[in-house]
Order: structure tokens, then C-alpha cells, then sequence
């Protein structure tokens, strides 16, 4: 959500993820660049004293990435870049400018 906030000097934005499903302990964890990752995130394995928190903040890592990407494809957005940069790196053949018309 974006939202203007102190007489539109700054803006708010936030993500919701209400059904993300993350785990650090079982499935695919145990597997050598999963666990790397979620050792290099501090993450990895069950915490004893505060069970499901470190899946809770993996979950908040995500949602956090999710934001930065969603910030960045605004910028780009509002600066005019996006349609620019996926014209320059196009990899159709096709001219897909005149494609409308």
C-alpha cells in the first residue's frame, strides 16, 4: 500500500503477505544452498528459546525483498526507465513498438 503521509512531503508503503508459508527446519532446509542461505540470513534450524521465530523473521526478510522490489519498479516507473529499459533489452525480434499497430 502507498499512501502520502505529513501533507504528501513523504510516502508510506508497506506490503501484505497474509498467506506466506517459510520454514527453517524439514523439507528442502537440509539440502547444502538452502541451509547456506538461510545460515548466511541467521535463520537456519528451530529457535529453542522462541519457537517459529525464526521462521517469523524469514518471513519478515521476504515481505522486506518483496518491498524493495515493489519501491524499485515504482521509481521506474515514475522515472520513465521501465519501458525504456525493456525496450533496449528486448529479445523478441519483433519490433514490438509499431507491434499495435
Amino acid at each position: 500500500m502507498l499512501e502520502a503521509v505529513n501533507e504528501g512531503k513523504d510516502l508510506h508503503i508497506s506490503v501484505t503477505m497474509p498467506s506466506i508459508e517459510v520454514g527453517t527446519i524439514g523439507g528442502g532446509t537440509s539440502l547444502t544452498s538452502q541451509a547456506a542461505c538461510l545460515n548466511l540470513l541467521g535463520v537456519k534450524g528451530p529457535n529453542h528459546g522462541s519457537p517459529g521465530a525464526n521462521a517469523r523473521l524469514l518471513a519478515t526478510i521476504v515481505a522486506g525483498s518483496v518491498l524493495a522490489g515493489e519501491l524499485s519498479l515504482l521509481a521506474a516507473l515514475a522515472a520513465g526507465q521501465l519501458v525504456k529499459s525493456h525496450m533496449k533489452y528486448n529479445r523478441s525480434s519483433k519490433d514490438v513498438a509499431n507491434a499495435a499497430s
